[in-house]
Formats: C-alpha cells, structure tokens, sequence
C-alpha cells in the first residue's frame, strides 16, 4: 500500500481555511484518493487546553512571553495526535490539516525580523527533530489582507472565545507580521509551499470558489505525481 501525503493548509484567521480544507478532502474523495482531516489546535484535547487559555490571555499578553514557550503548548497539541496521523498515513490517505507546524510562526512574528531567521530554525528543530512531529509533504498558504481579517476579528467566533476575539486575532501589528512571516518562511522551500493570494487586484476579496480554483492545480500535481 502507498503511503499517503500530508498536506498542511495554513494562513491567517478569516482566511477560509477550514472551508478549503473541506474543498480538499471532497474534491480527493471524487477522484478516489482516500482521506482523513484535522484540526489544529484540539481545544478539548490535553495540551489544546493550554493553548485556549492562552489565547484567552489567561498568561498575559503574548508579547510577553518568549517565542519559545507560546510554541511550546501548540508542538505538543501536534505530538499528542502525531501517532494518530502516523497510521492514516500508513494506511494510504492523505492527511488534510486546517493549521500544522507552522500556523507557529505567530511566536517568530512577535520578533523583530533579524531574528526571524533563528526562531524558525528553533521551531523546525523542535517540532521534527526533537518532538518527532511529521514533517508536512506540502503547504498551502491562504493570504487574506490583515486588514480584512482585523475587520472580520468579531464575526466566526469559536467556543473557546467566549464572545470576543482572542488575543492574536486582536492585534493588527501581529496579523500582518504573521502574513510576512509564512511569505518568509515560503519562500526558504518554495518547493514544498503554494501561496494563495485572495485578494484581488481592485482589493476585494476572491469568492471561496475562486481561492478553490486556485488550490486545485497544486492538489491535481501531487495526485500526478503519485501515480
């Protein structure tokens, strides 16, 4: 049996990513690729529990705490469910995740940018070579203006909020540092990332069958590729 692939969808909040990823788990399942899906965080799961509170600003504010320690609950939120991952994949589907490993460069975006450089060695470090994290086999980065999701911080809120954004979600100079930094960290193996840009060129927003338009050919090549 083959083995399958793990495809990571990646981006700001409000950027669809959940809805693309199920975009991509249907459009698989009608050309007969076998497939699983999840989420990261698991707000109910162990460690996802410690992510929620922090997200909530149960520890403070996020730019005082060191980049290493906010990656820290997130890298074993991804641990705990790594053996789960592990024997999909063995088991011949692919894996279509909304957020993995690198949904962590919010910690590398509270940086300055000569640093950006380290931090994401320091996450790559510890994610696949200390905690065993699966390294994704591709990922797809949905761009959205930070300004359009800072604007859409109240709406599609998650249980977890209790009613209000949380604490990445209110910080306009965070959004828009994260956007540059996956743009950074792409462009390290633009081999292995597709960045899809949702914003038109009148700087309105693409349809969600647009941005799918735009997935598909990246998806119909690794399907090519594994015949």
């Amino acid at each position: 049996m083959k083995q399958g692939k793990l495809i990571a969808v990646e981006g700001a909040d409000k950027a669809g990513k959940h809805t693309q990823v199920m975009n991509i788990v249907n459009y698989l399942r009608s050309q007969g690729v076998p497939v699983q899906t999840l989420d990261f965080p698991q707000y109910s799961a162990f460690f996802g529990q410690f992510v929620r509170d922090y997200l909530n600003g149960k520890f403070g504010p996020t730019r005082d705490l060191p980049a290493e320690y906010t990656m820290l609950p997130y890298a074993l939120d991804r641990q705990q469910h790594t053996p789960l991952i592990r024997n999909w994949l063995n088991s011949g589907n692919w894996v279509i995740l909304d957020r993995y490993t690198y949904s962590n460069v919010f910690s590398v975006a509270k940086t300055p940018r000569d640093q950006w450089g380290n931090k994401i060695d320091f996450l790559e470090k510890l994610e696949f070579e200390q905690m065993g994290i699966l390294r994704p086999d591709y990922n797809i980065y949905l761009y959205l203006d930070p300004r359009v999701a800072y604007e859409m911080r109240n709406t599609g809120l998650k249980a977890y909020q209790n009613g209000k954004p949380d604490i990445h979600e209110s910080d306009f100079q965070l959004l828009y540092d994260v956007s540059n930094v996956y743009r950074h960290v792409a462009s390290r193996n633009p081999r292995q990332w597709t960045i899809i840009d949702e914003m038109r060129p009148d700087g309105t927003r693409m349809t969600i069958d647009q941005v799918f338009d735009a997935i598909r050919p990246t998806i119909d090549n690794m399907m090519q590729k594994k015949r």
